[in-house]
């Protein structure tokens, strides 16, 4: 037997974590342990550097990393350091893109999920929609005709994912609305429409509008059956509308447009 059969392969050695990123990641338990909210500030640099004790530039590196991450923000002046700010969900969006963009993604994935999440929003949303919510879903669907009346098929694309965000904004289940954020997010920000066909953009805009009036008077009078079966009819026919438009999804999402840019359902 050769000497290279005995032997066992040698492990691979542990990945040195630099000092600046255990600090990052210590105050971030900190943010959380504190309940730290938007606003409230983290020590200044002097006291962190007693904390840790450790280097100017070591400290400014973690708080750079988290302001990177979108979590602080840095404030100037002999009152400053580093302030608390909300998450965007165009931060937290940006890093799953990045993970995507190494994965094999197709818009027909996307609606596989959307039909589960959008009707599960919908019952989520039934007797807590409030009458501003019920006028802001009333003014888009309005925006939606008038764009459809004249023509600007674009546009109506455009609006009518807003629709799905509205109901969103009322959901009171926070990783249910970031997710259907998301994944409307894609649909907006990586579907292009190659169809020239006036015939079928005017028959996705119908379907829409329909859908979005059915889902309005289901949540008006409070019937969790009919907005259950509306939304997901909904989804299955948008869905079969991207098919006939011959929807495509751009290749790299790295390069994509944040999610608050709009485009087409």
């Amino acid at each position: 037997m050769s000497s290279d059969a005995t032997m066992t392969e040698a492990p691979a050695p542990m990945r040195r974590i630099k000092l600046s990123d255990q600090i990052a990641e210590d105050l971030c338990r900190r943010i959380a342990r504190e309940r730290l909210g938007p606003g409230d500030r983290l020590p200044n640099e002097a006291a962190l550097m007693r904390h840790y004790g450790c280097a100017k530039g070591t400290i400014r590196e973690a708080l750079k990393s988290l302001e990177v991450q979108g979590l602080v923000t840095m404030q100037s002046g002999p009152n400053g350091g580093p302030e608390i700010r909300p998450i965007s969900v165009e931060a937290a969006a940006r890093q799953l893109r990045r993970f995507l963009h190494f994965q094999e993604l197709d818009f027909a994935q996307v609606y596989a999920l959307r039909r589960s999440l959008e009707v599960q929003l919908g019952l989520g949303v039934v007797g807590r929609l409030t009458p501003q919510d019920f006028a802001r879903l009333e003014a888009n669907i309005a925006e939606c005709e008038a764009a459809n009346a004249e023509g600007r098929r674009g546009i109506g694309r455009i609006v009518e994912v807003d629709f799905h965000d509205i109901l969103c904004d009322a959901s009171d289940n926070p990783l249910l609305a970031f997710m259907c954020r998301f994944l409307n997010s894609l649909l907006r920000d990586l579907v292009e429409f190659r169809s020239e066909s006036l015939t079928e953009h005017e028959a996705f805009g119908a379907h829409n509008l329909a859908s979005h009036r059915a889902l309005v008077c289901a949540f008006r009078a409070e019937d969790a059956d009919a907005v259950r079966g509306e939304m997901h009819a909904h989804m299955c026919c948008a869905e079969h509308f991207m098919q006939r438009l011959d929807a495509k999804f751009r290749t790299d999402l790295l390069s994509a447009r944040t999610p608050g840019a709009r485009a087409a359902e």
